[in-house]
């Protein structure tokens, strides 16, 4: 019986009232699609040598529901549905969207309850683990990407998170390590977590970053981290290093009552003068201790804590052009990026595992890397002192 297309127009209108109506037309024309690819391609073979050869069974994801489809073969296995590309691209597409929600701190919990209100049950929590666990291997690869041989400069500061462990939520320490590279460019070159901080586990770090190819560092810029100065010394023996001068204000400062706060920083940002262009180490240690003398009478420990300092490296960057000293006398970049990651952090709160956490802080490292840091910092162009050294033959 051939109807015309009012009539057909009717049957699929008492099709689509019924429930899942909408479904059962979509799998009918779906699957009349393919049929008709088959007839069509099978039609075209060599000498009709090619035949039909049953059906294999195929799901996509409809109003709500999953479709069941049944996907033609045939017997020299040449024929694929095109239909079938347009839904891998969309599959492709919800891993994509399922990948971004994950990194901006969704549980695989919340993604399924998105995917189910979207498009039924498509997505379980299984098969949003599954995608998870392909999200860490990629995030793992990218961690151990090879390096540049040599970096202008590296900026390194840590980050806490709450993690279990043995069954308890406590802070851990995520390290992360900003590279500036010959191009002037940026990018985040390590992310690792160590429970307990030591010279070894540094050893650990940088050896790791001279296995993926890292030769020399013009710079290394930190906070006072435990043991990182013996390991730079070993690791990377010709490298300056400078200690952050925001956290030696902020200590400074906590010697000192309320009311002389104001004229304590005041003094240090005289000691500090990073625009001066004929201001030197020297000049910078002799009137810290000048600050010393001057609040002896009245913090008699600022004093002893000032002296104690007179051999640490929180002058270095007065060695380098003024163009680039307010980038490399505190690590400003790296707390930067770690701000960023605290709000994707914040919105889980807590990690069921460390993997968690290194997953989530390099998807914003790789974001951050393809976007912001890609944009050079030509300041660097006027100082050639931590530009890769040439080695000349004896």
């Amino acid at each position: 019986m051939k109807l015309s297309k009012l009539q057909t127009q009717s049957v699929l209108q008492e099709f689509l009232q019924k429930e899942n109506g909408l479904n059962d037309v979509l799998e009918m024309v779906l699957n009349s699609l393919m049929l008709s690819e088959r007839a069509d391609h099978l039609s075209n073979s060599n000498e009709g040598t090619n035949k039909g050869n049953g059906y294999r069974t195929g799901s996509v994801f409809g109003y709500g529901h999953q479709i069941e489809l049944k996907i033609p073969r045939d017997r020299l296995s040449q024929f694929t549905p095109v239909i079938l590309a347009l839904f891998r691209q969309q599959e492709t597409y919800l891993k994509e969207v399922s990948f971004q929600l994950y990194s901006k701190g969704l549980t695989t919990r919340d993604i399924s309850d998105v995917m189910d209100t979207i498009y039924g049950k498509h997505y379980s929590k299984s098969s949003i683990s599954n995608i998870s666990q392909s999200f860490y291997d990629q995030m793992q690869a990218w961690r151990d990407r090879d390096l540049d041989s040599h970096y202008l400069a590296l900026y390194i500061d840590g980050l806490y998170v709450k993690v279990k462990r043995d069954g308890k939520y406590r802070n851990e320490c995520f390290y992360i390590i900003l590279g500036l590279r010959e191009d002037y460019t940026r990018e985040i070159i390590s992310i690792v977590n160590f429970p307990s901080e030591s010279a070894t586990s540094w050893d650990i770090t940088f050896e790791s970053l001279k296995q993926r190819g890292v030769k020399s560092v013009g710079l290394i810029v930190s906070d006072g981290l435990n043991g990182i100065e013996k390991s730079i010394t070993k690791n990377f023996s010709n490298t300056p290093h400078q200690k952050c001068t925001v956290h030696l204000t902020r200590n400074l400062m906590s010697f000192v009552r309320r009311e002389d706060k104001k004229e304590l920083a005041d003094d240090i940002r005289e000691v500090l003068s990073p625009d001066r262009i004929d201001y030197t180490c020297d000049d910078a240690t002799k009137n810290l201790l000048e600050i010393a003398d001057k609040w002896e009478s009245k913090y008699k420990p600022l004093k002893n804590y000032i002296y104690k300092l007179e051999s640490e490296p929180y002058f270095t960057y007065l060695d380098y052009s003024v163009h680039i000293r307010r980038m490399i006398y505190t690590t400003n970049w790296i707390e930067r990026f770690n701000k960023s990651c605290r709000r994707t952090l914040k919105v889980r709160g807590a990690f069921p595992n460390e993997e968690s956490v290194l997953a989530l802080i390099t998807s914003t490292a790789i974001e951050k890397t393809s976007k912001h840091y890609a944009y050079p910092i030509y300041n660097f162009k006027f100082d050639d002192k931590l530009k890769r050294k040439v080695e000349t033959a004896h």
